[in-house]
């Protein structure tokens, strides 16, 4: 199942996105709109088999391999933040 398809499940729609990777850097994605965005792992540049889904927790986020065009990939960390 797609990360989008998951988060609609888990009941979120309009949420930001908090990334953390392995160095401490950090990105915020903000203004999703579940049902208006395609592939959510493109735009996150994300590896669609190396996510693990944590959406049950007090604090929902997901773990998976970021892959930037001409960069190694990286382990990242992303918090959903809904509002």
């Amino acid at each position: 199942m797609e990360l989008k398809d998951r988060l609609l499940t888990y009941g979120f729609d309009n949420i930001d996105i908090f990334l953390i990777d392995d160095d401490k850097n950090q990105e915020t994605v903000s203004n999703i709109s579940l049902h208006k965005v395609t592939d959510l792992e493109y735009k996150l540049y994300l590896d669609p088999e190396s996510i693990e889904y944590h959406l049950d927790h007090e604090d929902p986020y997901f773990t998976a391999t970021k892959q930037v065009p001409d960069k190694e990939p990286i382990s990242v960390k992303g918090f959903i933040l809904e509002w």
